[in-house]
């Protein structure tokens, strides 16, 4: 019965110590929470946006990420300027590469268009709700 006894104290001491259970009061930490869920998302491409139409809560921000470059014969890149142009208000500036935000704070329709290339040729939509 002793051993038995000395392999449960074994057995007990290094499980207490690691999962928290010892004299020092802690316990397991649980894990972080996870993070907030990304922003609504829109790529920039070569005379598009990617979605053209995107519906979006009341608060929300949408993010225009810019993927204008492509390899060039040269082994380098070549990247085409555009920007993300609303009537209402900001405007990004004509870039290549990089980002833009937009927090949208009412409900509406949201039309916004390249300066480069013009509404005809690469618009998109935001409808917020």
């Amino acid at each position: 019965m002793h051993r038995l006894a000395t392999w449960i104290a074994v057995l007990t001491v290094p499980c207490a110590l690691a999962c928290g259970g010892g004299s020092s009061g802690g316990g397991i930490t649980p894990p972080p929470p996870p993070p907030p869920p990304n922003p609504n998302r829109i790529t920039v491409g070569n005379d598009h946006y990617t979605p053209a139409t995107d519906t979006v809560a009341v608060g929300s921000q949408v993010v225009w990420s810019w993927d204008t470059c492509s390899s060039d014969t040269y082994g380098g890149q070549t990247c085409q300027d555009h920007s993300v142009t609303f009537d209402d208000g900001p405007t990004s500036p004509t870039q290549s590469t990089g980002s833009f935000d937009r927090t949208f704070s009412a409900a509406g329709s949201y039309t916004y268009y390249c300066k480069v290339h013009g509404r005809a040729v690469m618009s998109g939509t935001i409808v917020v709700h």
